[in-house]
């Protein structure tokens, strides 16, 4: 495996500097926090992220035991960098991400970067060996393999809800059509199709495709253009 060597510079954040980690983007697992991928792109736009570079350092084969790696370089607007690396190989991932490995391997070299810039002590969800998928992420939500029906009490009147095939967008306006089209174009160029695109936002967001909001669908797009090196 190539080697790469992990620099870091001095963050200096302006004094008094109000940066805040949504707790939406922190998830419990087995009793421990994660932070997730999306969480740590919110919080490095706060902090003053400029761009996001991502170099392939081993292209997965039949030679190397399908194994991927990728440099991933942070920069801040004051010209500070931020550089790590990220793998993924079979092994270190679920069943359904394995068929991308160079994507994963650029998101987790993306998010040991991040972390560092933006000083989050906790694992990003993305680095994660195994079947951790969306399906067990939600705010401090217990696993699936523990979490109990409880006993179903009377119906109660109550006003009528959004169509569960169409989630909440809170308070975040939909996805506008001219991202939509920009997501097709660059994720087109990458070889990617519209199964692929709604593996990445239900990985990223757990939300499908069609039911992004603005600010998900904004950070798709920087996703793939950031991703353009390793594609």
């Amino acid at each position: 495996m190539p080697k790469a060597t992990t620099k870091t510079t001095k963050h200096d954040s302006a004094p008094n500097e109000a940066v805040n980690l949504d707790p939406r983007w922190i998830v419990k697992i087995e009793g421990r926090d994660f932070v997730t991928y999306p969480g740590l792109l919110d919080l490095g736009h706060q902090k003053g992220l400029e761009s996001i570079e991502v170099e392939p350092l081993q292209l997965p084969n039949n030679e190397n035991g399908f194994f991927a790696v990728c440099k991933a370089v942070v920069t801040s607007k004051n010209g500070e960098t931020f550089t790590d690396i990220g793998d993924a190989n079979p092994q270190n991932t679920s069943s359904r991400v394995s068929k991308h490995l160079l994507r994963m391997a650029s998101t987790r070299s993306i998010a040991r970067a991040l972390r560092t810039f933006t000083n989050i002590g906790m694992t990003c969800l993305e680095e994660l060996d195994g079947d951790f998928s969306a399906k067990d992420q939600g705010n401090h939500a217990p696993s699936p393999r523990t979490r109990k029906q409880a006993p179903k009490a009377a119906p109660k009147p109550q006003a009528a809800k959004p169509s569960s095939s169409a989630p909440s967008q809170g308070t975040k306006p939909a996805m506008s059509d001219s991202q939509k089209r920009a997501i097709y174009a660059i994720s087109k160029r990458q070889g990617m199709n519209e199964e692929d695109i709604n593996a990445l936002t239900v990985e990223l967001f757990n939300r499908n495709f069609d039911h992004l909001n603005v600010h998900e669908a904004s950070s798709v797009i920087s996703h793939l253009q950031n991703n353009k090196a390793a594609a």
